[in-house]
């Protein structure tokens, strides 16, 4: 082996030993269960997802729309500590930014809450959901971080009276998971 060789080889090596120190991006899919309001044109359904080990992740919703329809998603995360945190950084609904606001509480807690309403969409619509789950411990440690993913469909595109109820009551849903997620 030649020195030349022999170095590329140490090189190449250097360069995989460095890539592996890089968080690792997890990456989840989840289908979005949505159920019939009682009226029969508006659609709710939540996805919890769970990180187990720091580091980077895209996920991914997925929703199927038979018509025009307007559609609202929202996420929490809420955490006391490190590892029970998500930072999101990028989310978009088709392609859409929504916008993330991260908050700190007296009690050392955070929480990000992001939401957006999009109307007249239809067919397949995906949310992506980048970040980073366990704050500033060391990549690749053992974690238990969660969020939620909430989503209100009306069949509509014009929002109806009935949107304002089945946006609290989704809203309702990520509170209640928020309030059971401080307790622990």
């Amino acid at each position: 082996m030649t020195r030349f060789t022999a170095s590329l080889i140490a090189a190449a090596g250097a360069g995989l030993l460095a890539l592996s120190m890089v968080a690792p991006a997890a990456a989840k899919s989840v289908d979005v269960a949505l159920i019939t309001g009682t009226d029969g044109s508006s659609y709710t359904g939540a996805e919890p997802v769970e990180h187990f080990e720091v580091g980077s992740f895209t996920d991914t919703f997925h929703l199927n729309l038979t018509g025009p329809s307007l559609v609202e998603v929202g996420l929490i995360t809420i955490g006391a500590s490190d590892d029970q945190f998500i930072t999101f950084t990028k989310v978009l609904l088709n392609g859409v930014p929504v916008s993330i606001q991260t908050d700190l509480q007296g009690d050392g807690t955070r929480s990000s809450l992001g939401y957006l309403a999009q109307a007249g969409l239809s067919g397949a619509v995906t949310l992506t959901v980048e970040g980073y789950a366990g704050g500033s411990l060391p990549v690749g440690s053992g974690i238990g971080a969660s969020y939620t993913g909430t989503f209100n469909v009306l069949t509509s595109a014009v929002p109806e009276p009935a949107s304002a109820a089945l946006l609290l009551a989704g809203l309702g849903a990520v509170g209640l998971v928020a309030r059971r997620r401080r307790r622990v």
